[in-house]
């Protein structure tokens, strides 16, 4: 696990540098904001794959974007799942985005999930690690190597209110429970980066973070290997929870590398409401 950790930092260091504080190579490269994207998203990829593939300990690795699952190591103990950037749209707006990744023994599903990890770039160049044995501990980058803050809990109750989805794709129920909240002096804290609302979530000590099911996504939108098992497992070493309609994220039995979710994770009192309120629709 550790040589994974270790990997990821080498990972986090190359992206930060390359792409978000000396990035001219793809913002004046004459491609338009798609083909950019493409590049970068191509980039941070390839950066992964070059440090994973050094990292004996991995046994295979695959990403969101092409869901082509490479073999590294076949003595190697643990696969991984990665996604090399969140939501790159938001990259010429200086938002803060991430990578997150997924550390899996054996066979990727909730019940072998034995670590996640995710780093945020840009104005804000932090990792977060959450294991069983060591919770949920956050690294800041300093003086040029991350070093080990506080550990992060959540409170029972927090403030924030962020939700995903187009509003006009909203069920009638989903648009009351935000209001309810709302109503309640939660304030709106929403990026559209994963990794950057979460860490919202976590810094602030607490709130809920929504992201339904819309017409658009009915199934949801968040990849489950991908992106709601690792955030569900830091959310719940935090002291939170993570939910559906159908239950506890970590307890679907999904190994489907295609498959989506709705989500719901934050506070335990407010997954509490949320419950009550898939109770009541």
């Amino acid at each position: 696990m550790i040589a994974i950790f270790n990997a990821i930092t080498n990972i986090a260091e190359d992206i930060e540098k390359n792409v978000f504080v000396d990035c001219d190579r793809f913002i004046s490269s004459g491609l338009t904001d798609k083909e950019m994207n493409e590049q970068v998203r191509s980039y941070c990829a390839d950066v992964i794959e070059r440090e994973f593939r050094r990292t004996k300990s991995i046994h295979s690795f695959i990403g969101r974007q092409h869901k082509n699952l490479k073999v590294n190591n076949e003595n190697g103990k643990y696969k991984v799942s990665y996604v090399s950037i969140d939501n790159i749209d938001l990259l010429d707006v200086n938002f803060s985005l991430g990578s997150i990744f997924g550390i899996y023994e054996k066979q990727m599903d909730a019940f072998h999930l034995k670590a996640a990890i995710y780093v945020t770039y840009g104005p804000t160049f932090q990792l977060v690690f959450a294991s069983k044995m060591d919770g949920v501990q956050y690294f800041s980058f300093e003086d040029g190597e991350f070093i080990e803050q506080d550990n992060l809990t959540l409170e029972k109750v927090g403030k924030i209110n962020s939700t995903a989805g187009l509003v006009p794709e909203w069920t009638p129920e989903h648009k009351a429970l935000v209001d309810s909240f709302f109503n309640k002096g939660y304030r709106l804290r929403f990026s559209d980066s994963l990794c950057l609302d979460t860490h919202q979530i976590l810094f602030k000590k607490g709130g809920l973070y929504s992201s339904p099911a819309t017409k658009s996504f009915p199934e949801g939108k968040l990849f489950t290997v991908f992106e709601a098992f690792p955030i569900a497992y830091i959310i719940e070493q935090a002291g939170g929870r993570a939910i559906n309609k159908k239950g506890r994220i970590l307890d679907m039995t999904t190994t489907d590398i295609n498959a989506t979710t709705p989500i719901y994770f934050g506070s335990r009192e407010e997954i509490q409401i949320v419950e009550d309120s898939f109770l009541n629709s």
